[in-house]
């Protein structure tokens, strides 16, 4: 009998044991995660409901000169990679 509780006690206590090694090393950082989800989900919800803001179609003198610069040029530079180098023999090898 004596016997019996002992062992019933030492489980309890191994159990009890156990459950405050899981609490120490888990507890802390499960809520701590919970915060930052909610703290997440809250500023994706502010986020959502404010309006886009988009820059003009139209574009000043100024910067719609260095848009033709850059289309002229990637235009040039594409042509030259489409020519072949070199002669017939060299580009085989």
């Amino acid at each position: 009998m004596s016997l019996t509780v002992f062992l019933a006690l030492s489980i309890l206590g191994i159990d009890f044991l156990l459950y405050v090694l899981f609490q120490w090393t888990y507890g802390d950082k499960r809520q701590a995660m919970q915060r930052k989800l909610a703290t997440h989900r809250s500023v994706v919800k502010e986020q959502a409901a404010r309006p886009f803001v988009v820059v003009s179609p139209k574009a000043t003198p100024e910067t719609q000169k260095q848009i033709e610069l850059v289309h002229e040029r990637m235009a040039k530079s594409r042509a030259e990679e489409a020519r072949p180098r070199g002669s017939y023999s060299e580009r085989l090898a």
